[in-house]
């Protein structure tokens, strides 16, 4: 299996050309191959992304050595369920939230304000009774399995059982789904009402919210922008010339080749800040 990127040879050749920096390439294919494939991981794990190209896609046809992606990526993550807690001044009364912290001014209870005190944990919600994980990578595709833990501490996969339906943005009642915003950040909404004790309104079946959800997901942009095409083969081409002399005596073209790799890393830094 070939080393996976998001630029091929060409368009490292065509960096190293439009910036005059030396290079053989076709000599040193190894090194080009491994500049490329580091820089591809490095842009993954830095803006928590994957891009693939679809079928057809003209970057194929110019790719050798390196294979460019073609499909999503998968990973399974373990997940908090995020949480809140409530406080309260009576054994009935939860009114409010930590944090922030909240006293109640009772009038009926002389000048003294009372502090209230903690009263367990209870699912963080928004849009209703959904409690939402941000995920680890963006532009998210589907979950594959979605283990939630039972008061048992066993756990029950959502996506396989005829129980729980997914949907989708926006929430009509079903038990989970992803929201993928325009960032491509990617959450995961859960109804907490199916954690609920049954025929208890503010009883939760779970004694810890840590590590409450094991998923396996897909992620991944379909199609591969000319700016992360360009960027990766700046800085691999940056790393490239810098590797390739640095048996070069001559102290002068040196300090030129390595003035010119970081013009090659500015300029992928611009192409790339719409990803920030």
């Amino acid at each position: 299996m070939s080393p996976v990127g998001y630029c091929t040879l060409e368009d490292l050749r065509r960096a190293l050309r439009a910036a005059s920096l030396p290079g053989d390439i076709s000599q040193d294919q190894r090194l080009a191959v491994d500049a490329i494939t580091a820089e591809t991981e490095w842009m993954e794990k830095t803006y928590k992304r994957h891009w693939y190209a679809p079928t057809g896609a003209d970057i194929l046809d110019e790719a050798s050595a390196i294979d460019i992606p073609t499909s999503p990526k998968t990973r399974d993550d373990e997940e908090d369920i995020p949480t809140r807690a409530f406080l309260t001044t009576g054994t009935d009364d939860r009114s409010s939230y930590y944090p922030p912290a909240w006293v109640d001014y009772d009038p009926d209870d002389g000048t003294e304000p009372d502090y209230g005190e903690m009263d367990g944990l209870a699912p963080k919600t928004v849009q209703g009774n959904y409690a939402a994980i941000e995920l680890a990578r963006r532009d998210g595709e589907s979950i594959s399995a979605l283990h939630v833990r039972t008061e048992d501490g066993t756990f029950e996969d959502w996506a396989e059982s005829t129980d729980y339906s997914e949907g989708s943005w926006p929430p009509s009642g079903e038990d989970y789904y992803l929201r993928v915003n325009n960032g491509g950040q990617t959450r995961l909404y859960l109804d907490t009402t199916n954690l609920l004790k049954d025929g208890e309104d503010n009883e939760f079946v779970l004694g810890s919210f840590a590590n409450a959800v094991y998923l396996e997901w897909s992620y991944g942009h379909e199609g591969i922008p000319r700016n992360v095409r360009r960027a990766v083969a700046l800085r691999a081409g940056a790393e490239f010339a810098e590797e390739a002399t640095v048996q070069i005596p001559d102290n002068a073209t040196v300090y030129n080749i390595e003035t010119k790799a970081d013009q090659m890393r500015s300029k992928a830094d611009e192409l790339l800040e719409v990803y920030r």
